[in-house]
């Protein structure tokens, strides 16, 4: 049970480290930039190109793209929520494996191509910057356990931002017809409405982030079925205990 309780702890605290001002902000820029990464990734792999990235104080973000093709236009539309969640899913599964090399050496590739290439306001690229001087002190000067948190929160910010990134979506395009950010274009885009879009990403969002916790307890399923079976003795002997 000592597992368990480490990762409701460590969700409780970076729950709490999300919601602090400034801090809270300058980690759910994670989420976002892996958000617009995976919409210019899309955007070339459909043959379209990448303007800019922008990364707001607020954790907004915008991928600014150019497409030949409507197709291009919807898949860059699409891919946004997605990558987040499976990246998400990818992170937390290499910090399960204790992979922390790798993942440092991921994340770096991730922030220097941006920072490169895409991303071109102020504050998007004082905060990559930021982030790649704090890795770089981290690994060189200080104790490896230092990173390994750093990981770790990263890693949790990661899969709970995917996830609620897509509930706050959801909501939106329930509550209201404007500023409904990928939902909205796409339902411009395909007429369909933009909340069966949003519904899309928060089921992708729902599943991916159960996923997540399954992996990180250790729990990979082989198969649907194995996996819910495993999600619910794995709640059973949390709460029996």
């Amino acid at each position: 049970m000592t597992l368990y309780i480490e990762i409701v702890g460590w969700l409780v605290i970076i729950g709490c480290l999300t919601y602090i001002p400034v801090v809270g902000s300058y980690f759910k820029l994670f989420n976002t930039m892996i958000h617009e990464t995976g919409h210019a990734v899309a955007a070339i792999l459909t043959g379209g190109k990448v303007s800019n990235i922008s990364l707001f104080a607020d954790t907004g973000g915008l991928a600014i793209t150019r497409h030949s093709t409507k197709f291009g236009r919807f898949i860059t539309l699409l891919a946004g929520y997605p990558a987040a969640s499976l990246f998400s899913i990818l992170f937390v599964y290499a910090l399960a494996k204790e992979w922390y090399i790798p993942l440092v050496l991921t994340l770096t590739a991730i922030l220097i191509y941006n920072v490169i290439f895409w991303v071109r306001n102020v504050i998007g690229s004082v905060w990559v910057v930021s982030v790649l001087s704090i890795l770089y002190l981290l690994y060189a000067y200080l104790d490896i356990q230092w990173l390994e948190w750093l990981l770790m929160i990263i890693g949790i910010t990661l899969l709970t931002q995917a996830f609620l990134s897509t509930w706050v979506l959801f909501i939106l395009t329930l509550t209201q017809n404007y500023e409904t950010g990928d939902a909205g274009l796409l339902e411009d885009l395909t007429k369909i409405p933009a909340v069966i879009w949003s519904s899309l990403f928060l089921a992708q969002g729902v599943m991916c982030f159960i996923v997540g916790v399954s992996l990180w307890l250790g729990y990979p399923p082989a198969s649907f079925s194995d996996w819910l079976i495993q999600l619910f003795q794995t709640k059973h002997a949390f709460f029996s205990w």
